[in-house]
Order: C-alpha cells, then sequence, then structure tokens
C-alpha cells in the first residue's frame, strides 16, 4: 500500500483542524509564523509543552482576518 505524505488542498479544506504545517501549505505562509502566532497567543492552537498540536479552522480564519500578510512567506531560512 502507497503511503501519502500530505492530504491534497481539496481534502484540507473540508478539515475542522489542522497541524500547523498543513495550515502553512493551504495558507501559503511560512511553517515559523503559524508557529510563532501560536506560541506568542495571536493564532489560537492546542499546545502542549512545546508542541502545537492542532488548530481549529475558526481560529485561523479569525487570526487571517488580523492580518496584513507582509510576514507570510518568511520562514527561519529567509531572517
Amino acid at each position: 500500500m502507497e503511503r501519502r505524505s500530505h492530504h491534497s488542498l481539496q481534502e484540507l479544506l473540508l478539515q475542522d483542524q489542522y497541524t500547523p504545517e498543513e495550515v502553512s501549505e493551504l495558507l501559503g505562509i511560512g511553517l515559523d509564523v503559524i508557529r510563532h502566532a501560536a506560541f506568542a497567543g495571536t493564532l489560537r492552537a492546542d499546545i502542549e509543552g512545546h508542541d502545537i498540536i492542532s488548530l481549529q479552522r475558526d481560529d485561523v480564519l479569525a487570526w487571517l482576518q488580523t492580518r496584513d500578510g507582509s510576514d507570510w512567506g518568511k520562514s527561519a531560512a529567509t531572517d
């Protein structure tokens, strides 16, 4: 059986909760931006210790409405 590395964008759109990697892929936003927002508390997330467990769709949408997009492509590699 072939193992898929990630969901298609169509499958992601149907989900109610996401991993930070899925949000990054779906929105085309740098993963470090998603992680920073979650740990800073501007993006609500289920966090256990140093791990972001999940992000709810409604929370991601609410966070997007507060953003201007100027840092979306940033990652540790571009800092």
